[in-house]
């Protein structure tokens, strides 16, 4: 009789604890949500950010705020958002790098990403673009390899900053090909794209978006785009892959994460909430305009690119010896 109660009394337990499940996800939201941005207010994450929390203002009649808590890499924001109660009313706006490159380029990051974060959906992607200054006397991938392999240690690269964007793609070609090219660290795409537009540096991965402008105006030359197929912006524009490094691909994407332990159904119910979102033709027609790709996956989807993403980067910061302390 004690085994039959035990039994009966778990089995309520779980019962119990569905119907709460349940409950939870018809209920949510009942009040407003913090979608918290790891990075400064009017950057890229910000942007996406604020334009997704519209969108769910609109869809389920419930404040989405978006608060700013930038530093350290996304680290400041992300341990906020790990340490917070997981009831689904304190989201992260994720990217690649504070969810996969992170942990390997800090030496005591604050927050583990696959311990205290479960996955919801991407939301947008996009490519870097390899950026050289006209006076290059190159027009393609394959002569800018054989150039740069002709003068080792000639040729400079900028990015926004050590393991921040365009470095780490900079570090994969620099592997794959197999040329030796310096790096030049600024603070921020901006600084670095103002110096390749000055020729002071000879080139440049930069993120697509930003960087189109000075490709249409002759400012500088777009030799290739690294994502694993062409640039919806520029569809003539051949892949590196395409134009003389087999397999080679990097990129970058925004999404969202909540804490661990948030109720599977809240998690669904943001996932649906964002698979409709850039479902949307207007939405998806204004990410492409920005130079970003529409990006929508499902829990299990956005899981596995993280963890591929974590391995692809990872050796990326080893083989480069890239650290943060």
């Amino acid at each position: 009789m004690k085994s039959i109660r035990i039994f009966l009394t778990a089995a309520m337990g779980i019962a119990l604890g569905c119907g709460n499940a349940a409950l939870a996800a018809d209920t949510y939201p009942s009040a407003p949500i913090r979608l918290v941005v790891p990075f400064p207010a009017g950057g890229g994450t910000d942007i996406l950010a604020r334009e997704l929390a519209r969108e769910l203002d609109e869809q389920w009649g419930q404040r989405v705020v978006v608060e700013n808590r930038p530093g350290a890499g996304g680290a400041i924001g992300a341990t906020a958002v790990a340490n917070a109660k997981p009831d689904g009313y304190t989201m992260l706006m994720t990217t690649a790098g504070v969810a996969a490159i992170n942990p390997s380029l800090y030496k005591a990051l604050t927050y583990d990403p696959d311990a205290q974060f479960t996955p919801v959906s991407r939301v947008a992607a996009t490519v870097f673009g390899v950026l050289v200054h006209p006076s290059l006397p190159v027009n393609s991938m394959e002569e800018l390899i054989a150039l740069a392999k002709s003068k080792p240690g000639t040729l400079t690269f900028g990015s926004a900053g050590n393991g921040a964007a365009g470095h780490l793609p900079a570090e994969l070609f620099r592997s794959m090909a197999k040329v030796d090219i310096r790096h030049v660290p600024y603070r921020g795409t901006t600084p670095a794209l103002n110096d390749l537009l000055g020729g002071q540096i000879s080139m440049m991965f930069a993120i697509l978006g930003p960087a189109a402008p000075y490709v249409k105006a002759g400012k500088v030359k777009l030799l290739a785009t690294t994502g694993a197929t062409r640039s919806t912006s520029f569809p003539d524009v051949p892949t590196v892959a395409e134009a003389g490094l087999p397999g080679y691909v990097a990129d970058e994407w925004w999404g969202v994460a909540a804490p661990k332990a948030t109720p599977a159904a809240v998690v669904e119910k943001w996932n649906a909430a964002m698979q409709a979102y850039v479902a949307r033709p207007e939405v998806r027609q204004k990410l492409i305009e920005s130079g970003y790709e529409p990006a929508a996956d499902s829990v299990a989807a956005f899981t596995e690119l993280i963890a591929a993403d974590k391995a692809k980067w990872g050796k990326v910061v080893r083989d480069a010896a890239v650290s943060i302390d």
